[in-house]
């Protein structure tokens, strides 16, 4: 009870804070990209240019906001670093230049860059509904919040936070204990229960399985989004984790050279 006070104190302080400000966008890649992600990151740049959001790309500097000891520790962990970087980027950035930051993974797409968050908004995370099929192939769909775009602006309670639990959390951590999403999708889902954070259904998230779908025109996955009578995104997180499964990669290849193939979820 007493944490979820703390919470909810913290959303309320995120919530007043807003103002309106300059918008900079975050993104982070490796020099060497696969091509879709390229495709990704352009759509991002023509998407802020159009808006008049400042853009901002970093490379594998991102990763010197973490200290030595803890990149030490995180050894072969690249995302888990990457997580606990932005989340000192982004904080360093609102306290010394204020305004909204956005961070947006380097595998989201635009696909209707007419659309814009509010960024009058102190803090905001996507919201993902997962459509995927068990190992007996039953369809399953999953509503949650994402940390492959958040949005924050100065003042607000929310991010501080996160980064002083984050880095609390692997601090403490065993090494042989630490997953993959610890402080990321995890974290923030397991804190959105008890703080229920504002939420971006626009900013979605992209299961292999509607990608499949959406490449061949039509599929379950298609069908069950339609009926969930949900806000379609206008930008994806394509989920570049799971390209390398089940032929993932060929999807977004496809996806990001023709948009038009979200299409469907549009009808």
């Amino acid at each position: 009870m007493a944490w979820s006070i703390i919470l909810a104190s913290y959303v309320e302080a995120a919530e007043n804070a807003g103002v309106k400000s300059m918008v900079t966008v975050f993104q982070s890649a490796p020099v060497k990209q696969p091509l879709w992600q390229t495709r990704c990151l352009t759509s991002v740049r023509h998407w802020c240019s159009q808006h008049g959001y400042n853009y901002q790309f970093l490379g594998d500097e991102l990763f010197d906001r973490v200290p030595g000891t803890l990149r030490t520790k995180l050894a072969g962990r690249t995302p888990i670093i990457a997580d606990l970087a932005r989340l000192s980027l982004l904080k360093d950035y609102l306290e010394s230049t204020g305004g909204t930051v956005l961070w947006l993974d380097a595998d989201t797409l635009i696909v209707d860059a007419s659309w814009a968050p509010n960024t009058d908004a102190s803090v905001c995370f996507g919201e993902e509904y997962w459509l995927d099929r068990d190992r007996r192939g039953r369809l399953k769909a999953f509503k949650q919040p994402h940390n492959a775009f958040m949005l924050f602006s100065k003042g607000n309670a929310v991010l501080p936070f996160l980064h002083q639990v984050a880095y609390s959390i692997i601090e403490r951590a065993d090494p042989a204990a630490i997953s993959p999403q610890m402080i990321g999708p995890k974290l923030l889902k397991a804190l959105h229960s008890l703080a229920q954070f504002s939420l971006c259904p626009q900013a979605g998230a992209l299961s292999p399985s509607l990608a499949h779908d959406l490449v061949r025109g039509s599929g379950s996955t298609i069908e069950a989004f339609r009926v969930a009578d949900r806000p379609t995104p206008c930008l994806w997180n394509l989920c570049g984790s799971l390209a390398l499964e089940n032929n993932h990669e060929q999807y977004l290849l496809e996806l990001t050279k023709a948009p038009a193939l979200f299409s469907p979820l549009y009808q």
